[in-house]
């Protein structure tokens, strides 16, 4: 699966010291993003962001252990598409257990990839259940160190 999920992310798509103070403003600055790596049209960004944040509105998606996953599937979004942020403040997401984040994994992709979409989340939730990778993630400096970390917890 990891070999999916790096081909869906770009070291452009991961933003270090994400400097939000909300759930809807981090998530608006990871789809500016995206935007500006071009994984997604800049027309399409309002319509996501209503998406998300309707999904947001029904339950946060933040899982606890300082992690949140917002996803969302569009007709918009032709291929998987997936940006993290890291928050050196943490963000208040709504979170059950009260914690701020402070790691986002934003997801998107096609109205018609449900069971992918479904399959790269339940990958997402199991690799960000490791709390060692998370401490290691939540420190990482540099998008590269992102990249690796991923790539050796996929063979874990």
């Amino acid at each position: 699966m990891i070999s999916g999920l790096l081909k869906y992310m770009n070291e452009e798509d991961i933003i270090i010291n994400l400097k939000a103070r909300n759930k809807k403003n981090a998530i608006s600055v990871m789809l500016n993003c995206l935007v500006n790596t071009k994984r997604i049209g800049k027309n399409d960004k309002r319509l996501i962001l209503k998406v998300i944040m309707q999904r947001e509105d029904m339950g946060s998606t933040a899982i606890g252990g300082n992690i949140a996953l917002p996803h969302a599937r569009l007709d918009c979004v032709k291929d998987i598409v997936s940006c993290i942020a890291i928050s050196r403040e943490g963000i208040d997401f709504d979170s059950l257990d009260e914690e701020p984040v402070h790691i986002i994994v934003l997801l998107l992709s096609n109205q018609k990839e449900a069971g992918l979409h479904l399959k790269t989340l339940a990958y997402l939730a199991k690799m960000l259940r490791d709390k060692s990778f998370v401490r290691k993630l939540e420190a990482a400096k540099e998008k590269s160190e992102v990249i690796s970390l991923i790539a050796r917890q996929s063979n874990v």
